[in-house]
């Protein structure tokens, strides 16, 4: 997979909601023509895949975080290798 490509739905498992104002830049790119995605993160997420050991082409997504651009219909999960830059509002 090509990092900041955006050719499967990425989830999680698991999920928090984020209590303070967090915006992100990203390098993700999905095939929408909208270019990369930013916004407002709503979410961090993981998930956990025990069969993950097994498949030496793994590749791990680490932490998610849920924006939400205003230029998307929905928000979209993001890889945390993917943030370019973060800002926390106070």
């Amino acid at each position: 997979m090509n990092a900041g490509r955006y050719p499967i739905e990425h989830h999680a498992d698991f999920a928090v909601p984020v209590t303070k104002n967090m915006r992100v830049t990203t390098a993700a790119v999905p095939d929408d023509g909208l270019g990369p995605i930013e916004g407002e993160v709503i979410a961090l997420g993981w998930w956990v895949d025990p069969e993950a050991g097994n498949d030496p082409d793994h590749i791990p997504v680490g932490t998610l975080y849920l924006v939400v651009d205003e230029g998307r219909p929905r928000p979209m999960w993001i890889r945390q290798s993917d943030l370019l830059s973060v800002h926390i509002e106070q």
